[in-house]
């Protein structure tokens, strides 16, 4: 694999619901600058809005959920993964490597 070679990845994440609609927008810009620096590509971002979690995260029952597609460098998730886990907005993330199957089936 060439250092240049950029592979595709989604990201969920849940921004906190005491947030009102422009400081999430303000949030979600802010990740996808992040990662744009980063030399990555967004592929879409999918606002979900606000869900009830299954259970308690940080004192929280819901949040505004947030799907992430992008291309980026391997080497720059570690640093990615650790700027959502510093950003007081963003309540729970999770990162993935999204195979060629994945992307052929419609979400």
């Amino acid at each position: 694999m060439t250092e240049n070679h950029l592979r595709k990845y989604e990201t969920v994440f849940i921004v906190r619901p005491t947030l009102d609609d422009e400081a999430v927008d303000r949030c979600v810009n802010t990740i996808e600058e992040y990662l744009k620096n980063q030399g990555g590509k967004i592929i879409s971002t999918d606002k979900k809005g606000r869900k009830r979690l299954s259970y308690e995260v940080k004192k929280l029952r819901d949040g505004f959920f947030v799907v992430l597609r992008y291309e980026a460098k391997p080497e720059s998730i570690v640093p990615f993964k650790r700027i959502l886990q510093l950003n007081e907005d963003v309540i729970r993330s999770i990162t993935v490597v999204l195979e060629e199957a994945a992307l052929q089936v419609n979400v």
